[in-house]
């Protein structure tokens, strides 16, 4: 005999798994809010509670003076910078180099690739060629500025502290950079950055996670959806600063609350390419720990007009 079932039933039984799974998504979604995330001891480089955030120096300062050049690391210090930052690679020779670009030829009177060329050939080109003033004219042509040694950088400016991001998903570069950086005693000064998730969490393995390092592409995408979700305790991050731009797709990074989350593992949110004074002074009331600019000179008038201690 056939046995039929009821749809009032169905339904009852149906409503019933609903409500189950969703008191279960409800009481798992309190119990991971209340994890504990993992906070570093320390972080030099985190400005939690100050009026002030750190200016970082996007290249040196690449709007006032040729950028990654030590003309442009010294005009910033000048101006009273926190941090310098710049790009590395490595020569035809396997130099660690400080230049942006794959070519030379948006910064220099040169043409080609900079794996093209030896140290001695790319110290031969006009690394200040390019660089227009404010009045249109190229005033550090002919100047005997060149692309300068990560070496040379460090011999300079070692009592800086310095963001340095690796151009190259390249373990020989991560080594050299590694070797030059212990050599100098720079471990406690340096936040190292890439864009490339692989390079960075080799860089943290080979220094036993000595240097700072901040969140490249993957990890950082992946920690701020989790955060939108309310979900970021259950990501685990080892980095000591997050370098975020002020949007990325549908995201706004620069939410109160996405630097809070970073806050709380004591990890220090420095945005990037921040040249607009409107922006600065609105990721400053927003709690950012760095800005990092072209234009250091705008950030720091700025501040200075705002009455906040650098």
């Amino acid at each position: 005999m056939e046995v039929v079932v009821q749809k009032g039933k169905k339904r009852t039984k149906f409503t019933k798994s609903i409500l189950i799974g969703l008191i279960s998504f409800i009481l798992l979604f309190i119990i991971i809010n209340f994890i504990p995330v993992k906070k570093h001891d320390d972080n030099d480089f985190i400005r939690i509670g100050s009026s002030s955030p750190d200016i970082i120096a996007h290249r040196g300062g690449a709007g006032i003076a040729p950028e990654n050049t030590l003309e442009a690391f010294t005009l910033s210090e000048s101006l009273g910078v926190d941090i310098l930052e710049f790009d590395v690679r490595l020569s035809k020779d396997g130099q660690v180099i400080v230049i942006h670009d794959e070519s030379i030829d948006r910064t220099t009177n040169g043409k080609g690739n900079v794996s093209d060329y030896t140290i001695e050939k790319l110290k031969s080109f006009d690394a200040g060629y390019q660089f227009v003033g404010p009045d249109g004219s190229y005033p550090y042509r002919g100047k005997g500025i060149t692309i300068p040694l990560l070496t040379e950088v460090l011999e300079s400016f070692d009592h800086m502290p310095m963001v340095i991001e690796l151009k190259e998903n390249d373990t020989e570069l991560a080594d050299k950079f590694a070797d030059i950086i212990n050599h100098y005693n720079m471990e406690n000064k340096v936040i190292v950055s890439s864009f490339y998730d692989e390079i960075a969490n080799y860089f943290y393995d080979i220094t036993n996670g000595r240097v700072a390092i901040s969140t490249a592409s993957k990890t950082t995408k992946n920690f701020v959806i989790l955060n939108e979700l309310f979900l970021g305790n259950i990501y685990p991050l080892k980095e000591k600063a997050m370098q975020l731009p002020t949007h990325s797709s549908i995201f706004d990074l620069t939410t109160k609350r996405l630097i809070d989350s970073a806050h709380e593992r004591n990890i220090a949110v420095q945005y990037w390419t921040i040249n607009d004074t409107d922006m600065m002074e609105f990721l400053l009331e927003q709690g950012a720990d760095g800005i990092m600019t072209d234009y250091p000179n705008k950030a720091i008038h700025l501040l200075r007009q705002k009455g906040v201690d650098e």
